[in-house]
């Protein structure tokens, strides 16, 4: 179930980077502008100067969000092309996941939930800021190849070790679940090499994509989604026709990487094989970034994959399989994620007028809460709709169903507010989240039965209030600030 969100997830960190690179020049325009209002406000000061401080700052706004220069229609039609594009790749990828639903036994389903959810964790666990690390410090060297390429391999190198430390932990885990609710010993040893094989592609070209990101080769980067996501659905498909298990639609997916990590490295071979070393300087930033984030990476592996580590200790297999095909619907609002990082936040980050600061909020608030109640009513009012694309497998969980477009919905207004803390720095108490969460899953747990699907549900529900309201607190203490004129 987890696999498509952080894909998901790391598609929407991508646009949010190429974005704020596209926006950089525009950036420093604005500042210019606001810099000769203020000027000119020294020169002609009135009474009205008040009035006319807020009007100019609505102007730097405006001419950031709704000015028609050539300039902004050249940036418009590349960012609505590039959002298009993660539009296609969502859709194969949810197809791709329909596919498997409908045809694999619940049985199977469920083994192929297990494994992909703890390939997850591991790949979440073997980056640990790396990824971050990388970008931060190539943008400012991505002109020099040589240096470049030295951070790559660097990063790299670290990146394996971590993956394969976090193998370690997580795999015996893997195989303790899948046997533990049926499998055999030697259909799990076969679904824990495949999912190996496709963590190594994962580790390469997860550091490799930084470079069309860095260097704006957005077309190669649409390419490379592209060919993963409809490689992978064209292979599902022909796989269909077949007698299939879990293992063999885990194949395909790793087949399909395996041509993207190709892809990505015949592309960008002109910076990649400039220099193979390993420079000590970057490996001490890497390896400092990683120190700083691995016990919130740890707590986010646990936290993400807590339902189904529940359902797969406590419940059964027909349980496991309903939690893994129900989460699948998270990926509906994975296009409008896309667009409110990629447009939304750099434009909070930006915003230098509390009055338009607090607009911009409220409407987002309003509308993500619109959006929320819809789909919740619809589910509610119409459930068959949904339940009749998981196949008949699944038509009974109607109650199951509500509890999963509960649970994100709210997942959709933390990612909502936490952008929003995240681009202004307002993120000094968010290690509030980490006691507040533990404490109310130790309480949930003396009332709620987590072996049964809509017990495990509900306990993920009041597992990520303590996240929302703790992203509701920074939310309200940053504005506090900014109206003071503290940050």
């Amino acid at each position: 179930m987890k696999k498509n969100q952080y894909f998901f997830a790391g598609l929407k960190f991508w646009a949010k980077q190429i974005v704020a690179q596209l926006l950089k020049k525009d950036e420093q325009e604005n500042q210019q502008f606001l810099d000769e209002n203020q000027q000119s406000k020294k020169n002609t000061f009135t009474n009205d100067d008040k009035l006319q401080k807020s009007q100019s700052y609505t102007k730097v706004i405006t001419k950031d969000i709704f000015k028609t220069t050539p300039k902004f229609f050249y940036w418009f039609k590349l960012i609505s092309k590039f959002i298009s594009v993660q539009l296609v790749v969502q859709l194969l990828g949810f197809a791709s996941g329909i596919l498997i639903i409908r045809n694999l036994s619940k049985e199977e389903y469920a083994y192929f939930t297990i494994a992909n959810s703890l390939q997850s964790v591991i790949n979440v666990l073997a980056d640990t800021g790396i990824s971050s690390s990388i970008i931060s410090i190539g943008g400012k060297i991505w002109q020099d190849d040589i240096l470049l390429s030295q951070l790559l391999h660097t990063g790299m190198r670290l990146r394996y070790y971590m993956g394969i430390s976090a193998s370690f932990l997580i795999v015996p885990t893997m195989g303790y679940l899948l046997i533990s609710n049926g499998a055999s010993i030697f259909y799990t040893l076969f679904v824990i090499v495949a999912i190996l094989i496709e963590l190594n592609y994962y580790f390469c070209q997860q550091i490799l994509y930084i470079i069309p990101l860095l260097k704006s080769r957005i077309k190669q980067i649409q390419h490379l989604d592209i060919t993963f996501s409809g490689s992978r659905l064209v292979l599902i498909a022909i796989a269909s026709l077949m007698p299939v298990n879990a293992f063999i639609y885990l194949f395909c997916s790793t087949i399909a990487s395996g041509l993207r990590t190709f892809l990505i490295k015949k592309w960008n071979s002109d910076v990649y094989l400039k220099n193979n070393l390993i420079n000590k300087a970057y490996e001490k930033q890497i390896i400092y970034a990683v120190k700083n984030q691995i016990s919130y990476t740890i707590f986010w592996c646990i936290q993400g994959q807590i339902t189904i580590l529940l359902i797969s200790s406590f419940g059964n297999i027909s349980g496991i399989a309903d939690v893994g095909a129900l989460g699948r619907f998270a990926a509906i609002f994975a296009p409008l994620n896309a667009a409110v990082s990629s447009i939304f936040i750099p434009s909070i980050a930006r915003c230098q007028s509390m009055e338009i600061l607090k607009k911009y909020y409220f409407k987002a608030m309003l509308f993500y809460i619109t959006i929320s109640i819809v789909f919740i009513a619809t589910s509610l009012k119409l459930p068959q709709i949904f339940l009749w694309i998981l196949g008949s497998k699944y038509n009974n969980l109607n109650q199951e169903l509500l509890l999963i477009v509960v649970s994100t919905s709210i997942s959709l207004l933390i990612s909502l507010n936490w952008g929003i803390n995240h681009s202004r720095g307002w993120i000094t108490d968010s290690w509030l989240i980490i006691p507040s969460t533990i404490i109310t899953q130790i309480v949930s747990l003396m009332f709620i039965d987590v072996s049964i699907t809509k017990g495990v549900l509900l306990f993920g529900i009041i597992s990520s209030l303590p996240t929302l309201l703790v992203n509701f607190y920074l939310i309200y203490k940053g504005l506090n600030s900014f109206e003071k004129g503290d940050v």
